[in-house]
């Protein structure tokens, strides 16, 4: 990557680089990420302070870089929503370099800034290194390494067998859009697009504001604003110091409603969450032509894997639709069912779902696998 640029070639020079290949052996308490990224970057002091993370990925695969770019993490050093598609529309080679150069001005400024630093660690973990994670040590012997989603499948999957699975398991790294803010992709911290009546517009966000902290930590980079919003309070406020113009701004974000729930089909720890199926909503008109009111639920069965045993003996079959589930029919996307279904009920539980076949509706009860 570094030898597609001259400019990133030169800014790398500064740095002592280091490639981690597999997480086994990591210090989960220094490196804390959206584990599920395609490709993530930290810049660090020698000491371990963390200067800032690069690495963003919405949903679908024609997002897996919008978040990111090859300007934004040039910026980061001196101071990445699902599918492959998506993979590089919050990313790019000048929002990398712009993370570079910010991380290097971070770096000048060491240790006078180091209150603005010291959100960027993470609590201490549960476990210290994946390899201890309960459900890791079961899958050791099949595993030839652990890659980063691992971590959070074998998380997830350990507080789900131990019964202490909650929203916020689930919900992780938010987009910037989800409180109203789309991102310049080659700067990073720009913003390019204000969402109407969204909590960032209610707070007198503009577009062409730069954003300098979020609730006192120094951003380098759009994964900056999503380890903020990842660990806000799903009620509660974030507050922003922006720049307008040379001017600097401090503005309030109240976020509202269920705004940290994204888009989890494409991230690969989503596999471990589906309950044997695969499922896509269906739009308001295709359920107009099944005769399903357009503000009901109507999930279309895409796949039922050859391995989803307690689903097929449930009786479900690719193309069925599901209109109800435990008797609520309020509309709900792929993702919502998921944590539906995990939050819910337990491995073993019996979910009760209305399928529509054809013309005919039919009621099963699927065991949670």
């Amino acid at each position: 990557m570094v030898r597609q640029d001259s400019e990133i070639e030169r800014l790398e020079r500064e740095f002592v680089c280091v490639r981690v290949v597999q997480m086994k052996g990591v210090d989960l308490r220094t490196f804390q990420f959206d584990y599920d990224q395609t490709w993530a970057a930290f810049f660090l002091n020698a000491d371990g302070s963390i200067y800032g993370r690069y690495g963003t990925r919405a949903g679908g695969k024609e997002h897996a870089t919008t978040h990111i770019s090859l300007a934004s993490l040039k910026k980061a050093m001196h101071t990445r929503a699902g599918g492959k598609e998506h993979a590089t529309t919050h990313i790019s080679l000048a929002s990398l370099k712009k993370a570079m150069q910010r991380a290097l001005e971070l770096h000048r400024g060491y240790p006078a800034n180091k209150a603005q630093l010291a959100g960027k660690l993470g609590q201490q973990p549960e476990y210290q290194y994946a390899e201890q994670i309960p459900t890791a040590v079961a899958k050791a012997k099949q595993r030839h390494c652990i890659h980063c989603h691992n971590v959070t499948e074998d998380l997830r999957q350990t507080k789900y067998e131990q019964k202490r699975l909650a929203a916020s398991d689930i919900w992780v790294y938010p987009l910037p859009e989800n409180v109203g803010l789309k991102m310049d992709v080659d700067d990073g911290l720009r913003v390019e697009v204000v969402t109407p009546e969204s909590p960032a517009a209610q707070a007198g966000i503009l577009a062409g504001d730069e954003l300098v902290t979020m609730n006192g930590q120094r951003l380098i980079s759009q994964a900056d604003i999503q380890w903020v919003l990842h660990h806000a309070p799903a009620k509660g406020q974030v507050t922003v110091t922006l720049n307008r113009g040379g001017q600097l701004l401090r503005e309030t974000i109240v976020p509202s409603g269920r705004w940290k729930e994204t888009d989890l089909s494409w991230r690969e720890s989503s596999w471990a969450l589906r309950p044997g199926l695969w499922t896509l909503p269906l739009s308001e008109a295709e359920k107009r032509e099944k005769g399903i009111p357009g503000d009901a639920l109507g999930l279309f069965v895409k796949w039922v894997p050859p391995r989803a045993t307690l689903a097929k003996q449930a009786g479900l079959r690719d193309g069925d639709v599901i209109v109800a589930v435990d008797g609520q029919t309020a509309p709900m996307n792929e993702s919502q069912f998921i944590a539906y279904v995990r939050l819910h009920h337990l491995l073993g539980d019996t979910v009760a779902l209305t399928l529509l076949r054809g013309d005919r509706r039919e009621d099963v009860k699927m065991q949670v696998e």
